[in-house]
C-alpha cells in the first residue's frame, strides 16, 4: 500500500511521503522476494501465489509517474481514487489535514488550534494516549515533535467527523486561493491522468466518493457515497469498476452494510489495510494489504 511518492518540496518541509527514488529501491528490493504482479495478469480469473500487487491510494497527480515507471517494467498497479476532487474540483478534508500538518510544526499549529478555540491539553490528554508510542519522548525527555503532531492530526481527524467546516476553515485560513488552485492542479490525477493510467495497462479502483469513515454513515449516506464514487470513475473510463479500497482502512471503518452495498455494486475485491498475506481462501471484502514502510526503503523521507 502506498500514498504519496514524490520529491521534496521546501513549501512543504514537514509533509510525510516516500521520496520516489526510495520507492524504485524498494521495487528492486521487493522483485528479489517475490514476482509482482504482471500487466496481462488477470486479477479476477486466477489466484496468484507469491506475487507482490502493488496498491495506491487516492488518485494523486504523482501517481501517473509511478505508473510510468511499472510500465516500463511490466508491473501491474492497482490505482483507487476517489471522487469528490473530480467533481467539485476541491481537496479532500484528509488531504487538507496533510497539507496543514506539511506545512507547519508542531508549535505553529498549537497557534492555529488556540485562533480557531480549539483547546489542546498535552500534558494530560497526549500522555493518556501516546504514552506508550515507541520514541514518544525525546532525548531530552520531553514530548517529541512527532508525538505532539501525532496528537494535533488524531484530534482534527476526529473533529472533522463531526464539524467538517472547521478544517475548511482552518485550510482557507492558511492557505489561500491562489495558493490552493496552484496546489490542487498539481495535487491530484484529472479525468485524462486516469485514462492515461487505463492506457498504461494499469488497474483502477474506487475509494469512495469523500474519504470519510463508512461506518459513521448511515445505509442511505453510504449507497449516495458509493455510487457516486462508482460513478464518476465508470463515466471516465466507460467501464464498470470492480475494485474499492476502503478509506483508512482497517475493520472498524466499514460494517455489513458497506458490505451489502459493495456486493450489489458486483464489486470483485475490497481493499483492507491488514499486515498479512492473502491466501486462496481468504475473504473478496477483507484483502489485507503491507503498507509500504514496512519494508526496507519505505520510511517516510526525513532531511537529513
Amino acid at each position: 500500500m502506498y500514498h504519496y511518492i514524490r520529491s521534496f518540496d521546501k513549501f512543504l518541509p514537514y509533509f510525510n511521503f516516500l521520496h520516489f527514488n526510495d520507492f524504485k529501491k524498494q521495487i528492486n528490493y521487493l522483485k528479489k522476494k517475490k514476482s509482482f504482479f504482471n500487466i496481462s495478469d488477470d486479477l479476477n480469473k486466477n489466484y496468484y501465489k507469491n506475487k507482490f500487487l502493488l496498491t495506491f491510494d487516492d488518485g494523486l497527480k504523482e501517481h501517473l509517474n509511478v505508473a510510468k515507471y511499472l510500465k516500463k517494467k511490466n508491473i501491474l498497479g492497482l490505482f483507487f481514487i476517489p471522487g469528490l476532487q473530480l467533481k467539485k474540483s476541491d481537496f479532500l478534508p484528509i488531504h487538507k489535514i496533510h497539507l496543514l500538518f506539511g506545512k507547519y510544526d508542531a508549535n505553529e499549529l498549537l497557534g492555529i488550534y488556540k485562533k480557531f478555540k480549539i483547546k489542546v491539553d498535552f500534558d494530560k490528554d497526549i500522555y493518556s494516549i501516546f504514552k506508550k508510542q515507541k520514541n514518544f519522548l525525546d532525548q531530552n525527555n520531553l514530548i517529541s515533535e512527532n508525538s505532539k503532531k501525532v496528537f494535533l492530526k488524531t484530534l482534527l481527524n476526529n473533529l472533522d467527523q463531526k464539524n467538517p467546516l472547521l478544517v475548511k476553515n482552518i485550510f482557507n485560513y492558511c492557505f489561500g486561493k491562489i495558493k490552493q488552485k496552484k496546489i490542487f492542479k498539481n495535487f491530484y490525477l484529472n479525468s485524462k491522468d486516469i485514462i492515461d493510467l487505463n492506457k498504461l495497462g494499469m488497474k483502477i479502483g474506487g475509494h469512495s466518493y469523500g474519504h470519510r469513515v463508512l461506518s459513521k454513515l448511515t445505509y442511505n449516506q453510504q449507497i449516495n457515497d458509493i455510487s457516486k464514487s462508482m460513478n464518476i470513475l465508470s463515466n471516465i473510463l466507460d467501464r464498470n469498476i470492480e475494485y474499492f479500497c476502503y478509506p483508512y482502512g482497517g475493520f472498524k471503518v466499514f460494517n455489513k452494510d458497506t458490505i451489502k452495498i459493495l456486493k450489489k455494486k458486483k464489486i470483485t475485491y475490497s481493499f483492507n489495510v491488514d499486515s498479512k498475506d492473502w491466501v486462496n481462501k481468504s475473504n473478496n471484502f477483507y484483502v489485507p494489504r503491507y503498507d509500504c514502510n514496512e519494508f526496507k526503503h519505505g520510511k517516510i523521507f526525513k532531511i537529513s
